[in-house]
């Protein structure tokens, strides 16, 4: 059975980003997928402290949600990041998250080579940036996730989302998260 990790990183409970989420779920579940939700706001994700620790242990010396969620990502067959966009980027617990990816970047151990059968989907919601200037965001996102060793990935960018049920209203957007689910379980 495969296996994909859903992140989605909204402070607002019930947001567009939850309803993406839950849609990916269940379309996931009912192909006979297991999809796992990791609310970020729910969740312990302590800052990255720039020890070291990591480049000469396995892993992060911080034991929380962080660490347990990136040796989840190593194991699962696909993921997808959903998150709105503050002031041109992503939430500052977000960050806080793509911060702890620095524990699989080592140097000296070689990095994890990424595997173009591991997807990412990265749907990133934004009310008035237009949706090339919000683009790159989702390019460091997948630059995030390629150290976890995801290989393939696309970006879905639903500019004027900013009503919390924004998503749910749009069709459009809808069938685009449905395209996105079909592609990262084929």
């Amino acid at each position: 059975m495969k296996k994909y990790i859903l992140i989605t990183g909204s402070p607002r409970k019930g947001a567009n980003s939850d309803a993406i989420c839950e849609k990916l779920k269940v379309q996931m579940e009912s192909n006979g997928c297991q999809a796992q939700i990791f609310r970020l706001e729910d969740k312990s994700v302590n800052r990255c402290l720039a020890c070291d620790y990591c480049k000469s242990h396995d892993g992060c010396i911080q034991k929380d949600d962080a660490s347990t969620l990136i040796g989840e990502l190593s194991e699962c067959d696909g993921a997808v990041f959903i998150a709105p966009i503050y002031f041109g980027s992503i939430p500052g617990s977000c960050k806080v998250l793509t911060d702890r990816f620095y524990s699989l970047f080592n140097p000296a151990k070689g990095r994890v080579a990424a595997d173009p059968s591991r997807k990412l989907g990265v749907v990133l919601t934004c009310g008035g940036s237009p949706e090339e200037a919000v683009r790159p965001v989702g390019e460091f996102v997948s630059t995030c996730f390629a150290l976890a060793g995801f290989g393939d990935h696309k970006t879905l960018v639903f500019p004027g989302q900013n009503a919390k049920d924004a998503f749910s209203a749009n069709e459009d957007y809808q069938k685009q998260t449905e395209e996105l689910g079909k592609w990262l379980m084929e």
